[in-house]
């Protein structure tokens, strides 16, 4: 089964910049990587008014995909999958799924993201599964990587979920 690894954080703490810079280095030793976002917002909408996809939407259709020539959305209805199930169906050929939130899934390992302007409590001490904390200031935890050694957070990642996974050379 692939492999999955949530970030983490507070509002504003960096997790986006993190994961990116992490994926673009996973990427460029040879890995396939994919990202699940998970958003508080509600009523986001990708699909205009009087659009094909939001008409079959609106008539209660519970997926609808679009494929373009060089993109394929999926509008759905969320069911409340966990975040395993989700990964294994929507991305099957990945090495690696990366989740940005996901703070409550059960059984899935994750990374918290702090920042001295943006930290609040400590989410690791009320969250399970935390292996390690991104950070740019002191903090007491096993596994901790200064935010700018980006580097050696892949490291860890490569070294911990992704053995035997590359489909290099």
């Amino acid at each position: 089964m692939t492999p999955i690894l949530t970030f983490i954080g507070w509002h504003n703490s960096g997790k986006t910049t993190v994961i990116r810079e992490v994926v673009r280095r996973l990427r460029d030793r040879g890995y396939k990587i994919a990202v699940i976002k998970s958003t508080k917002h509600r009523g986001l909408c990708l699909d205009s008014p009087g659009s094909d996809s939001y008409l079959y939407g609106k008539d209660g259709i519970e997926s609808v995909a679009l494929i373009c020539p060089d993109k394929l959305i999926l509008f759905q209805e969320n069911t409340g999958e966990n975040l395993k199930h989700l990964a294994f169906r929507l991305f099957p050929d990945a090495d690696l799924v990366i989740g940005e939130g996901f703070k409550h899934a059960s059984g899935i390992p994750k990374i918290e993201v702090t920042r001295a302007d943006a930290c609040k409590e400590p989410l690791r001490e009320s969250i399970s599964d935390v292996r390690a904390v991104v950070s740019d200031y002191e903090v007491s935890f096993d596994k901790v990587f200064k935010i700018s050694r980006i580097a050696e957070l892949t490291d860890f990642i490569e070294n911990s979920f992704l053995n035997d996974k590359k489909d290099g050379p």
